[in-house]
């Protein structure tokens, strides 16, 4: 009997069963022992939906050199595998025991089979975590705030914050919803003009809003310039900004004051700028 119809024989005698579930375990993984190398690589599906792995790379080992096993296919037979080269007239059984795999190598030569046991463990190399490391430096979020530019005593100031991704949408029009992001974190801190924190408040967009309001309490806030540092955290990134809104002391009886803009800035259309 000759070499090729050797390997067929033995592999014709395996009754082979493809689990898709499991062929996961195997991706991105390599399996080393003393005597073999095998690298897995980035599974695929096939046009029914099954999961098929794909190797990289098989590699035998010897104290002097090594050698690569060509064109290698692979087989899954329920807890263990087999790989086959027709090309090398090499044929690899491994058998799952708990985290370990079990290797029979066997080698046919012209007169001889040439038959190599040992045992190995899987070394990993975590794509996945790879995959969300790079994510995680990705800041895609973007917020747009309105709010009035001031208010009086013993009334409610409100605010509102729209999140969107900033692939979709970059713009400054607070009116669309374009690209509007549901579930981002926001934190809302309501500093006086001296710095001391009077009011905090957290909330998540819903509609791709978070609208904020705060209650200016009668006489206990003088007038002048108060801050809103807000914090918007989400899974595309993270983002702050800060606004500023004048409480111009109690409501007027008959009309009222407009109040003057900070230091430096100029009041158009009853905007800073």
């Amino acid at each position: 009997m000759n070499v090729g119809l050797s390997i067929i024989v033995i592999l014709l005698a395996i009754t082979i069963s493809t689990i898709p579930a499991y062929a996961t375990t195997f991706q991105g993984k390599t399996l080393e022992s003393d005597s073999i190398m095998i690298k897995f690589g980035i599974d695929t599906v096939d046009y029914r939906g099954n999961i098929i792995p794909s190797i990289e790379k098989v590699e035998l080992k010897s104290n002097s050199d090594s050698i690569l096993v060509k064109n290698p296919s692979f087989r899954i037979m329920r807890d263990s595998f087999v790989i086959k080269s027709f090309e090398d007239n090499i044929v690899i059984y491994g058998i799952n025991k708990d985290s370990s795999f079990t290797f029979h190598t066997l080698i046919f030569t012209d007169n001889n089979i040439v038959k190599i046991n040992d045992n190995a463990k899987f070394s990993t190399a975590e794509i996945i975590k790879e995959s969300k490391q790079t994510t995680q430096t990705t800041n895609n979020l973007h917020i747009l705030v309105q709010n009035p530019l001031a208010t009086f005593n013993a009334r409610d100031f409100d605010f509102d914050i729209k999140a969107f991704d900033k692939l979709q949408y970059s713009g400054n029009d607070f009116q669309t919803f374009f690209g509007k992001i549901d579930g981002v974190k926001i934190t809302a801190i309501t500093k006086n003009p001296e710095g001391k924190i009077l009011n905090s408040q957290t909330g998540i967009t819903k509609y791709g809003i978070y609208e904020g309001k705060i209650y200016v309490p009668e006489n206990l806030w003088p007038r002048g310039w108060y801050t809103i540092e807000i914090s918007a955290d989400g899974d595309i990134g993270s983002v702050q900004k800060t606004i500023e809104f004048y409480v111009a002391g109690q409501t007027p009886s008959h009309g009222g004051s407009t109040p003057s803009c900070p230091v430096g800035q100029t009041l158009v259309n009853g905007i800073c700028t």
